[in-house]
């Protein structure tokens, strides 16, 4: 049952006045009043109200004494909803323990300033609804108190944080960072301006200076990890710039809500173009890994041999028993195998590298069923190898760019030195335990990563995109360099405010309210400071200078057209050395036909083609002195000659000789 005035049973209203009394820093003298004194509920004149404001009634608070709730000389004038709405404070334990009322802490006294004051509405048979859906807007600005904030900048970061000269020249780095007459500019400079802004005085001011020389002894590798040092040393309230949170840094101190997550990402050189003749070939050769054309060239040497092993040996038992019919002179039996196969051996290598430049296989009908099943498996696989092939090749012979390393995971397959910020040592060792990393040691930031990578301690970089991406001066570095961004992300690192702890919740409350309204917001004051450069820093897909419809020119098939002609000119050299051979009736292995034959010359060549068409066709008629025995012997018993036959020279055997054609003897001998 409802108490009327005084709240709801289990949860009435109690008197609050000598708990508001007690708070002497904020009294103040109440208006249309002549003795009369108050309490100050927010940073504004206007809002003083008696000690006895939400005390033992459950009346209309607000519509008594709130600015916004004063209806004036406006008749017109809309007032907001929760100003209608009787509310008083209440016994927190008593609510919780006796009730089901809901009540809430008040937000115009901090817990940090000692105060427990609760309210209700429900005990009132109202509703809170309306009054927390302005509370913020209300009593939020005095997150703070109104106090002025001393912050320090750990170094100049153009157009981040920097200085001018009288001239308006931006300073060097070092020249007048100790000088507090030179005003700060920059990016977050005008960042913390509109944080100011839109405090509506409960940041009064940001005062700002630079580090102690002190706290860059103890931390010499980084500027900004000094500066964190002062904060932790109690010399000064915040620091101002582009601060990792680091594990190193949470130890010191407290940090704001992130203002930013700042993407570390791989630099590397520039991919340039390359037109010499390694290039060309190596384009020639890129469709297929290194590995794979040696499993290509095994495949064709291994077909090769076998076709040696299954062709036809009939025609070496013809080749040994035409020698002895005219007495040449006999070779050493394993110096002769030897030198067959390998002649053997490397014609058919080139037969079958022929055949998969060619993207075909011989059509012999008169080949063994072996030999016909080799060149149907080698054939299938010379279909796929050369589709492949063919598929990829168009986009690798109009490809000009030189590729290099552009991820991390690249980097360290390749082994590469990765010069990066020491700040994050712990952090990059932790993520990429297999890295090789480099860490700049001078304290001077990327620009000492970058001096770094100068003298050849690195081939690639690990650089933070927020320090670096409006910095004209180290961007014209990178053009200079042909160096790039690629979007192979090393770490993402929130960024934040150092700050004192008593500090971090109210400026990170003002900071979420500029980024909630876009009113405060990082990305508004970078907007105010654009920077260009002069060359593209991005590595991307537009900086390849091919495309899918480029041409192919004569220069992409440089490296085809030199193996054609190296492959001619052998032909050539070797045909001369053979014809020369001839000329002086010299024995020739490298001109003529391959055969099991290495050692007729050539008029004993032709002979021996002349009596093997004789002797098949004596055969065929069953003529001559000797007669076959039906295993494919012949016995000359006589002497036969045949004199000028088709103008050759007579060619004489004698019946010394028993010939057997069986295929076999040629390898017992």
């Amino acid at each position: 049952m409802a108490i009327v005035g005084t709240g709801n049973a289990g949860c009435p209203c109690i008197n609050q006045t000598l708990t508001l009394a007690a708070m002497s820093d904020r009294q103040c003298k109440l208006p249309n009043t002549v003795d009369g004194f108050g309490i100050q509920l927010t940073t504004t004149d206007s809002s003083c109200v008696p000690f006895s404001y939400g005390s033992s009634r459950c009346v209309q608070h607000d519509i008594l004494y709130d600015p916004n709730c004063n209806l004036g000389d406006a008749g017109d004038k809309v007032i907001p909803a929760y100003c209608v709405r009787p509310w008083c404070y209440v016994d927190l334990a008593m609510c919780k323990k006796d009730s089901d009322e809901r009540l809430f802490r008040s937000s115009y006294f901090p817990v940090e300033e000692g105060v427990d004051l609760f309210y209700s509405y429900t005990t009132c048979n109202s509703t809170a609804d309306y009054w927390l859906a302005v509370e913020e807007d209300i009593v939020g600005n005095l997150a703070l108190g109104g106090i002025t904030i001393d912050a320090n900048i750990p170094s100049y970061l153009f157009p981040m944080m920097y200085k001018k000269d009288s001239d308006g020249n931006v300073l060097s780095q070092g020249s007048g960072y100790y000088d507090d007459t030179i005003p700060y500019e920059g990016v977050y400079i005008h960042h913390l301006n509109q944080i100011v802004a839109i405090s509506n005085g409960d940041i009064q001011n940001i005062t700002l200076t630079h580090r102690s020389r002190a706290s860059g002894i103890v931390h010499p590798t980084s500027s900004y990890t000094a500066a964190v040092q002062d904060i932790k040393d109690g010399l000064i309230s915040m620091g101002v710039g582009p601060f990792w949170i680091t594990a190193q840094r949470l130890k010191m101190v407290s940090f704001t809500i992130p203002i930013i997550q700042d993407r570390t990402v791989l630099v590397i050189p520039k991919p340039g173009t390359d037109i010499s003749l390694r290039y060309q070939i190596e384009k020639v050769l890129a469709p297929f890994s290194y590995a794979m054309w040696a499993f290509v060239v095994g495949i064709i040497a291994f077909a090769a041999l076998l076709s040696v092993w299954f062709s036809d040996r009939s025609d070496a038992a013809l080749d040994r028993r035409s020698r002895r019919m005219l007495f040449a002179p006999r070779t050493p039996r394993w110096r002769r195998r030897k030198i067959a196969y390998a002649r053997l051996a490397m014609d058919a290598c080139l037969q079958k590298g022929l055949f998969f430049c060619s993207a075909g296989v011989e059509q012999d009908e008169n080949a063994t069923l072996p030999h016909k099943l080799l060149l149907f498996g080698f054939g299938f696989f010379i279909l796929i190898s050369v589709s492949a092939y063919v598929a990829n090749l168009a986009a690798f012979l109009t490809k000009s760019t030189i590729d290099s390393v552009s991820t991390m995971d690249a980097a360290i397959q390749a082994g590469l030195t990765i010069c990066a910020h020491p700040a994050l040592k712990a952090e990059f060792e932790i993520a990429w335990p297999d890295a090789k990393f480099y860490f700049h040691q001078e304290g001077r930031e990327f620009s000492g990563v970058l001096e770094d990578y100068d003298a050849g301690q690195c081939e690639v970089m690990a650089i933070g995109l927020e320090d670096t991406s409006m910095d004209v001066t180290f961007l014209e570095k990178m053009c200079a360099r042909s160096l790039v961004y690629t979007s192979s992300l090393v770490m993402e690192t929130p960024m934040a405010f150092p700050i004192r702890s008593d500090l971090a919740a109210g400026l990170s409350y003002w900071m979420y309210q500029g980024e909630r309204y876009n009113t405060a917001s990082m990305q508004t004051a970078k907007d105010a400071f654009p920077q260009e450069t002069s060359c593209e820093v991005q590595l991307s897909s537009e900086n390849s200078d091919t495309s899918d419809y480029d041409e192919i020119v004569v220069r992409d098939f440089l490296f085809p057209i030199i193996f054609f002609g190296v492959c001619a000119g052998l032909a050539v050299i070797i045909h001369i050395f053979h014809l020369n051979n001839v000329s002086k009736g010299r024995r020739d292995t490298l001109g003529r036909r391959s055969t099991l034959d290495l050692g007729f010359t050539a008029s004993q060549r032709k002979r021996r083609s002349i009596l093997k068409s004789t002797r098949s066709s004596l055969e065929d008629r069953g003529e001559g002195r000797g007669e076959g025995n039906g295993n494919g012997e012949v016995h000359e018993t006589d002497s036969l000659q045949i004199d000028n036959c088709d103008n050759h020279p007579s060619v004489r055997f004698e019946d010394e000789e028993k010939v057997d054609a069986s295929d076999d003897e040629l390898f017992d001998e």
